[in-house]
């Protein structure tokens, strides 16, 4: 079994509908959730918008290999209406986001799949969930623990806890 930290984010339509129907499929099909941190509001990363985000990390115990970790978490976001544009069009609005954190210690980096996340330790919408659900976890790349990775940020975007 591994360890995989994943977060889900929503800022569309009913957010928190959307959400909750992704944890529970992620539970059906990816393993079983450990631990889930508070729902935090944040503005829109790397593009603008009106719509505030919510995010939420997610903690996993799972015995799938990393591609279909990779193939269920975008399955899910299929299901739950999310429409993936290309890349070189950036980021935008999306009823639901599933991301890979990290998986165990595991470094990958392949086409379509990059693990530890590689703008996490950019994002304080990433780091501050995470703390909260596995504050001890250390950046296999990086070699910095969660603090250190906080104090670093650069994101100076206002984050702050649903309720």
């Amino acid at each position: 079994m591994a360890r995989v930290g994943l977060i889900i984010g929503s800022n569309l339509e009913d957010r928190l509908g959307y959400m909750e129907k992704a944890v529970s499929s992620l539970g059906l099909h990816v393993g079983k959730l450990l631990a889930k941190s508070s729902i935090y509001v944040s503005p829109p990363w790397g593009y603008e918008s009106t719509n505030e985000y919510y995010n939420q990390v997610l903690l996993f115990d799972t015995s799938l290999e990393p591609a279909h970790l990779l193939h269920f978490c975008l399955r899910i976001e299929k299901l739950l209406g999310r429409v993936r544009k290309d890349e070189k069009e950036g980021y935008s609005d999306r009823t639901i986001d599933i991301d890979i954190l990290y998986y165990d210690n595991l470094t990958l980096e392949e086409d379509n799949l990059i693990i530890p996340h590689p703008r996490m330790h950019q994002r304080k919408f990433c780091l501050l969930p995470l703390f909260e659900v596995n504050p001890d976890w250390v950046h296999p790349v990086y070699q910095k623990d969660l603090v250190q990775l906080i104090d670093s940020c650069t994101d100076d975007s206002d984050i702050s806890r649903l309720s």
